[in-house]
């Protein structure tokens, strides 16, 4: 999909967004504790793997928002994707080395679903890690060994990276809640704490309510 330019004279985050690519450049990780009981019932209860269904969770909401979907073209203008697709990092049982995965998101889970996994049983057969990538995708990774308060990752790469970066942790229970911690970061010229925000929330809702989102057929 092509990139929507952005009119920069006109753009009403052009000021903000000019501070922080220019002068006061970071990025920054927010970390929340998410109660995903209810998910997590549904999906055990639907004989779903975790992994595949809360990746669609998290590109249904990432692709809400025009924030989250920001890039360069070839030329340096900047614009936002119509969609974007996660690449997510799989690890390899023998060597324990990681790779990176792709898959287009689908708003029809279950066709996420069945293509993402067709893409992880791909990966068990050959172990190839991608060395070719969309140009519309942001980053997931899970760490299911541990549960953590704050992660965040230095992006060291020449180009600029504005699309979102998500991980999230090992479950733990509290009060009779399972909880997982969650965490996005995003580069502070196209997103603030605002944007962030409104994807916890986003993520709240569907976990809170799975059966409305999550169809299976």
């Amino acid at each position: 999909m092509g990139l929507n330019i952005i009119d920069m004279n006109t753009w009403d985050r052009r000021e903000c967004f000019n501070h922080f690519f220019n002068n006061a450049k970071c990025t920054y990780s927010i970390t929340v504790n998410i109660d995903i009981t209810n998910l997590y019932k549904y999906i055990k209860n639907n004989k779903l793997r975790f992994y595949p269904t809360f990746t669609w969770v998290v590109s249904k909401v990432i692709n809400k928002y025009k924030e989250f979907k920001m890039s360069f073209d070839e030329e340096g203008r900047l614009g936002f994707f119509d969609e974007i697709g996660p690449s997510y990092s799989v690890l390899n049982d023998k060597t324990k080395v990681m790779s990176d995965l792709y898959t287009s998101f689908d708003n029809v889970f279950i066709k996420f679903y069945k293509d993402m996994e067709n893409s992880l049983n791909s990966y068990k057969k050959d172990n190839k890690f991608m060395t070719t990538f969309q140009n519309n995708f942001f980053i997931v990774s899970c760490l299911p060994w541990f549960n953590y308060t704050s992660f965040n990752v230095n992006n060291e790469g020449s180009n600029p990276f504005l699309f979102p970066m998500v991980t999230w942790g090992k479950f733990f229970e509290e009060n009779n809640k399972i909880i997982m911690p969650l965490t996005i970061q995003v580069h502070h010229a196209v997103a603030d704490g605002y944007h962030c925000s409104l994807f916890f929330s986003d993520i709240e809702e569907i976990s809170r309510n799975p059966e409305q989102y999550l169809i299976l057929c």
